[in-house]
């Protein structure tokens, strides 16, 4: 293969990597939340709210208290929240995703890199 060929291959090449990357991208901000169900307590002192855990097809998996990371990304009924959470949130929905790991401690406890209230 002459050198021209190979030189006029590469835009090709290095297009089909980033149109492959960018795919990726895409499907992990469509990744299904890691948490979801009722806000039922609110712990002031540590700015945590506790969620009573449903899993896909109404399965209960127990309570788990929530914290947000320093730039987590809060919406509440669709638009982004610059407030913190509070005892305004008991009894509404949430979305959670989770950016780490998670305490085994009864109930458990983990961080939040994503919520969505609704």
């Amino acid at each position: 293969m002459s050198i021209v060929r190979r030189v006029s291959l590469l835009p090709v090449i290095m297009l089909l990597l980033t149109l492959g990357c960018a795919e990726k991208s895409v499907e992990q901000g469509k990744e299904k939340p890691h948490v979801r169900g009722i806000i039922t307590d609110f712990e002031e002192e540590r700015g945590q709210v506790l969620i009573d855990n449903k899993e896909d097809g109404g399965v209960e998996s127990g309570p788990i208290w929530i914290s947000l990371i320093t730039d987590a990304e809060l919406i509440i009924e669709g638009e982004k929240a610059t407030a913190a959470l509070n005892e305004t949130l008991v009894g509404r929905s949430a979305d959670v995703w989770i950016g780490g790991y998670i305490a085994q401690s009864s109930p458990p406890q983990t961080t939040a890199v994503k919520m969505v209230i609704h």
